[in-house]
């Protein structure tokens, strides 16, 4: 009986060693996996930022645009 309890016990151990390794490796990926998503988050911000930019640039064009059509009388009423 004391056999069978160790062997019971020695399975629980590598159990848990497996579970605590098992553990370790998830927590690491897990921050690896934050760590891309903030990589990501920055890159889709810096690209908003871009395209505000650029859409402020092209309204500035229009504008431009608008003012020269009427300066040369190309607009149509």
């Amino acid at each position: 009986m004391e056999e069978m309890d160790n062997i019971i016990i020695e399975h629980l151990k590598a159990l848990r060693n497996e579970l605590k390794d098992f553990r370790q490796e998830t927590r690491e990926e897990l921050q690896t996996i934050k760590m891309r998503l903030n990589s990501v988050e920055r890159g889709l911000a810096g690209t908003h930022d871009d395209s505000v930019i650029l859409q402020t640039r092209l309204d500035r064009v229009d504008g431009r645009i608008d003012r020269i059509e009427k300066r040369l009388d190309l607009t149509v009423a």
